[in-house]
């Protein structure tokens, strides 16, 4: 589940880092996080908690939450083909 959230937290900074055209110092002072751990993170080598992913999320629902959303969107498509049932697939009952 980890590696699940740092991926997530990656594609975030990343889409976010695009989107603002911001310097990573900048983006990292705004969501009060140590330039060292936002690279980290934003590679997807860090292990941020939940108060960092809390500043993270705040920061880039401001201004652009789209990202979020597009985010969370391909996560679920994801889980819905790897959880999809076959189409042969019958219920017993």
């Amino acid at each position: 589940m980890t590696r699940h959230v740092r991926t997530f937290v990656a594609q975030l900074l990343q889409k976010y880092e695009t989107a603002s055209g911001k310097p990573c110092s900048v983006i990292a002072c705004e969501m009060e996080i140590p330039i060292s751990n936002y690279y980290l993170y934003r590679d997807g080598r860090g292990n941020p908690t939940s108060k960092t992913i809390d500043k993270i999320l705040e920061v880039i629902c401001v201004d652009y939450p789209e990202i979020i959303a597009e985010i969370l969107s391909i996560k679920l498509e994801q889980l819905e083909r790897l959880y999809k049932k076959p189409e042969h697939y019958t219920s017993a009952g």
